[in-house]
């Protein structure tokens, strides 16, 4: 029973650089305290190219911390074109003269705006925006699960492997250029391959006898961790080379089913799921290895986790409550767990499940997976803060920006 655990997870998850240039004209403006910022809305006008402005107002809907008016909004931020690579922005602050101006070059027009638009976001919050975010995600819609590589908001998908097998839980190593994966592409247990991204090929990371899967890079790319099933009914968390040649070492084995090991932005502890039992809970230790510490997070059921690059007190993860799956957000800072109702920009809660949460690179969004029902999966960026009484509106927006079936995404922020 606690062996099978690992492969219930893996059933519930299949079931569930280019150059950036910058100016600056004025001074950078700032709404509101860092406090305040948390929770409230900023009203703002997209101006300018009509198709640059069309990509804008796409990314801002995304974000919780944003309103888009027509007019009288505290911002007006105006679109460009300068180059087929070059956007400008314009960003003009309600009542005042001061206009701050950001030239972003990217890969193609589109990549610069949302560089651009990442641009605004720190000039009118001092926070950093996620909209040149990339995704690897895994879709089925040739028939057979293959990993995808797209944008934030999936306009250039393309598939990076043709291995027609199924396939979870891709990660990006911290540079972008491979990816680990777990398949059953070789056999009917789950192994663990890693693409190689630069010459399109592939190779066998881990394949030792029992389960392998839930492969994570730490930040630094120095180490991979990962799971091994034994046969033995043994399960543990083992630390491996980038390439994986050579042989990993243990840092905790028992009998205690295991999966979704994450490192802490430092590098120096791990969070990972485990179950005494049929249910799974969040545990953390010391990437060394160590005795492992249960986080008490409220739910019965607690899964995926993901620790934030941008806040190391935040641990996102998968919970279920009330009879589905939902995303919690644990503040190590405080022990306390915030579970998160996701809404419509108009304050309509979403029905479904919610699962496999991976943070976006401002410590406030997520990217997930939703499962309104039957097989149906999309993804969704979800905002995890909360908005104050009376902007219901702003409460946990969340955003479709998959139309095709697409689930298991990993977040690659880019710089």
């Amino acid at each position: 029973m606690k062996h099978n655990f690992a492969l219930s997870l893996l059933i519930l998850a299949t079931a569930a650089t280019p150059a950036f240039a910058q100016k600056t004209g004025g001074q950078p403006v700032t709404v509101y305290d860092l406090d305040t910022l948390q929770k409230n809305t900023v009203p703002i006008v997209i101006a300018g190219d009509t198709q640059l402005a069309a990509y804008a107002h796409k990314a801002f809907e995304s974000h919780g911390r944003y309103s888009r008016v027509t007019s009288g909004g505290d911002f007006t931020l105006t679109f460009s074109p300068v180059s087929a690579t070059q956007v400008r922005v314009d960003i003009a602050k309600k009542g005042s003269p001061t206009i701050t101006t950001v030239t972003a070059g990217g890969a193609d027009a589109r990549d610069a705006l949302y560089r651009a638009a990442d641009a605004a976001v720190k000039n009118t919050s001092g926070t950093s925006g996620y909209f040149t975010s990339r995704l690897a995600f895994v879709s089925n819609n040739t028939g057979k699960d293959e990993i995808y590589v797209s944008d934030l908001f999936l306009n250039e998908a393309r598939a990076v492997t043709n291995q027609r097998a199924s396939i979870l839980m891709p990660r990006w190593s911290p540079d972008g250029s491979r990816i680990l994966y777990t398949s059953l592409f070789r056999s009917n247990s789950p192994d663990l391959f890693q693409l190689d991204l630069r010459s399109g090929r592939w190779t066998t990371y881990a394949d030792y006898k029992g389960t392998n899967m839930g492969a994570r890079y730490s930040p630094d790319g120095s180490r991979v961790v990962f799971v091994i099933g034994h046969t033995n009914d043994t399960h543990g968390l083992y630390i491996g080379t980038p390439d994986g040649r050579a042989k990993p070492r243990s840092i905790l084995n028992s009998p205690d089913a295991k999966s979704s090991p994450c490192f802490s932005p430092d590098g120096q502890r791990i969070v990972f799921a485990m179950a005494y039992g049929s249910s799974p809970q969040l545990y953390i230790m010391p990437a060394g290895g160590g005795t492992p510490e249960r986080i008490k997070t409220g739910a019965s059921y607690s899964a995926e986790p993901d620790w934030s690059q941008a806040n190391p007190n935040l641990i996102v993860f998968t919970a279920r409550r009330n009879g589905a799956f939902c995303i919690g957000v644990y503040d190590l800072s405080t022990k306390k767990t915030r579970f998160i109702t996701p809404k419509t920009s108009t304050g309509a809660v979403i029905r479904g499940d919610f699962l496999e949460p991976s943070w976006l690179p401002d410590g406030r969004h997520v990217v997930c997976t939703s499962r309104p029902s039957g097989d149906q999966r999309y993804l969704y960026i979800l905002d995890t803060v909360e908005s104050p009484d009376g902007e219901e509106k702003a409460h946990n927006r969340a955003t479709k920006i998959s139309a095709l079936r697409a689930e298991h995404a990993s977040v690659l922020p880019q710089p």
